[in-house]
């Protein structure tokens, strides 16, 4: 499956609601492409700490909060998979796009390639809810099983490396500002 088309059927179902955090690069990209969002954060240039700014948002908000992260990127911070298992939010679904390799960098192959197994990892950092996906009708069902159901949730998709996207016309201080203001209206008290 490639992760252009998982996000566009990922995203087009969502409630506006729902907060998408997305990986540096191709992945922040490829959301952009697919229908930009007031709830969309894009996290160009902070490789490795997509699930951990998706967790620290969902310790603050009732939203369902669903990070887009890629493997490259969770094994360099493979901490962020023990945190979000001791703090067990219910409103956090973690996507982990895996393509076996660091794409971003080079496309040299990632452990994942080898014996390195994320599910296993999740399960490891006390995260029960987890998943390996191999297409995008198995996708579809364990994401829509994770939105309708408590977290933490990680799902590890598949994905064969595709055709990079244009970079998205994003503006991280207005992506920032637009993302506060929507999460504003609707704030935990």
């Amino acid at each position: 499956m490639l992760r252009f088309e998982a996000i566009k059927k990922l995203l087009r179902d969502l409630d506006d609601e729902v907060v998408v955090v997305g990986n540096l690069g191709p992945t922040s990209d490829e959301m952009w492409h697919a229908g930009d969002r007031e709830k969309n954060y894009y996290t160009y240039g902070s490789m490795g700490l997509c699930s951990s700014i998706a967790l620290g948002i969902s310790l603050n908000c009732n939203n369902k909060v669903v990070a887009f992260d890629g493997d490259g990127s969770i094994l360099m911070n493979l901490g962020s998979l023990a945190t979000i298992g001791r703090e067990s939010p219910a409103n956090l679904i973690v996507v982990i796009w895996d393509n076996e390799m660091w794409g971003q960098v080079g496309r040299q192959y990632s452990h994942t390639h080898y014996r390195t197994n994320l599910e296993d990892i999740s399960k490891g950092s006390g995260i029960s809810r987890t998943i390996t996906v191999e297409n995008i009708k198995q996708l579809e069902s364990a994401f829509s099983k994770a939105l309708f159901s408590e977290g933490p949730w990680v799902v590890i998709a598949k994905i064969e490396e595709g055709e990079y996207m244009p970079v998205a016309p994003v503006e991280p201080e207005k992506t920032t500002y637009k993302f506060r203001e929507s999460m504003l209206k609707n704030a935990k008290t």
